[in-house]
């Protein structure tokens, strides 16, 4: 993995966490506000991100390898490898992160 050297720690804890123990990080990892964009979807606020992140966990099995982080300002960019029992497995994805204030403000998930 190509990973910028300033990553911010919470996009780095967000990327290197088990998909099941995600949920109960949201609210220490996102701010109150953010908001998730994902397969067409719009999620916002801790408690929709929460929702998102228990059903994305119980639907699918996946391994999630992390090929390049790059950072710009606020905005990190990751190329992450999907590979799993989901329709389209595999797939190579971009999360687009936002930070604000040590959390993250915006999620944007795209191929």
């Amino acid at each position: 993995m190509s990973t910028a050297t300033d990553t911010p720690t919470v996009v780095e804890t967000y990327l290197s966490t088990p998909k099941e123990a995600a949920a109960p990080l949201v609210g220490e990892l996102f701010t109150a506000d953010a908001v998730v964009h994902d397969e067409g979807r719009t999620h916002v606020g801790a408690d929709a991100i929460r929702a998102w992140t228990t059903g994305v966990a119980s639907a699918f099995t996946f391994t999630r390898t992390v090929t390049e982080v790059l950072r710009r300002g606020d905005a990190v960019v990751a190329s992450v490898h999907l590979d799993g029992d989901f329709p389209g497995s595999p797939v190579d994805l971009h999360h687009h992160f936002t930070v604000s204030g040590g959390r993250i403000a915006a999620l944007t998930i795209c191929p």
